[in-house]
């Protein structure tokens, strides 16, 4: 409850409430907000990420990573993992690169991660591995000077929104307390020039969703990878087309839950405007290696055939369903989107 009250002391200074991606940003990246108090992932938990869901998930990704090293860089160089949650990607792509010991050998590892215990986690997940040092950090360090493969799953959805709603004017979505001393949604109409300027070129959509904060993080790292070569990998919820509807929506208990309760307790999330990230990367001059759904990539880089090889083998349907919950167009398969992007 200190939060909430925190929350509502700043909503009080303020004439019109505040916005709500400062909102949002309150509830997961204060220090007393989600992602610095709680254990999200798991089945006990709030959410399940794919690679909790299958294992062939990440080995497929270290497949993947592994071959653009060995034909495109053949050099040292940094593997940087965004939000690496229980550490259960990267075990996975280290045993399924267990016998190319070279791409490791010539790696400096670095995990981006602030919640302290899904890092004691992520220390445990690969402390049987022999690596070089992994170095965890709360940011990238855009001063290093050798090439880099970035990755992350599930990363940019976590980012602060901001919605805005187009009646004859431009609203946007900001947060206020009712009488009842509770969070409710306030929209205020937008006058400054700058924004208006920027919202006037989607004038024929009725609502927009942009992550400013998203686009600016994403944006540096294509100037990095632009500069000293690389890749960028990320599957994550999202689109590229319009939206209908807003996509912002809190997550506990494995249920969807109003975000306005029980503040810093639940994750909250949105889906990715791939189209923005799409711009981003061409205007820094990157090549779009890939982009899909997360079924067309992972039927593209094998894992049907590993399905098969499986079921023959153990005869699993609990590996069977796993893999179809990945792929599945009405599971994970259409609504995850993979974008691949590099210089090489």
């Amino acid at each position: 409850m200190y939060l909430e009250e925190k929350i509502k002391n700043t909503i009080l200074l303020k004439k019109n409430g505040i916005r709500l991606d400062k909102f949002i940003k309150y509830a997961l990246f204060d220090k007393d907000g989600y992602y610095y108090t709680k254990k999200p992932i798991g089945k006990n938990r709030d959410f399940t990420t794919s690679p909790e869901i299958s294992q062939a998930f990440g080995e497929i990704i270290g497949q993947y990573l592994f071959y653009f090293w060995k034909t495109k860089i053949k050099s040292e160089f940094n593997l940087i993992e965004l939000g690496p949650g229980k550490g259960t990607l990267f075990s996975d792509i280290a045993n399924s690169l267990e016998k190319y010991s070279s791409f490791f050998n010539n790696s400096k590892i670095f995990f981006i991660e602030i919640n302290e215990e899904l890092i004691k986690n992520q220390k445990k997940k690969i402390k049987n591995f022999k690596l070089n040092k992994v170095t965890w950090r709360n940011r990238i360090n855009f001063q290093n000077k050798i090439p880099s493969i970035i990755y992350s799953n599930e990363f940019f959805d976590c980012f602060p929104v901001r919605q805005f709603v187009h009646k004859d004017f431009w609203f946007e979505k900001y947060i206020n307390i009712n009488n009842d001393n509770n969070f409710c949604f306030k929209e205020n109409m937008i006058t400054n020039k700058k924004l208006l300027s920027y919202l006037n070129k989607y004038k024929n959509n009725d609502i927009l969703e942009i992550s400013f904060e998203r686009n600016n993080y994403f944006e540096k790292i294509c100037k990095y990878i632009h500069k000293n070569s690389g890749l960028f990998f990320t599957i994550d919820y999202g689109y590229f087309k319009k939206i209908n509807n807003f996509t912002l929506q809190g997550i506990q208990n494995h249920k969807l839950s109003n975000i306005l309760e029980n503040v810093g307790e639940k994750d909250i999330s949105s889906h990715v405007n791939f189209n923005d990230l799409i711009n981003i990367a061409k205007k820094n001059k990157l090549k779009i290696e890939e982009f899909c759904t997360q079924k067309e990539f992972f039927t593209k880089f094998g894992i049907l055939e590993r399905k098969q090889y499986f079921k023959k083998k153990n005869n699993s349907k609990e590996f069977e369903d796993a893999i179809d919950r990945l792929i599945d167009e009405n599971e994970m398969g259409n609504l995850f989107k993979c974008l691949v992007v590099s210089n090489l």
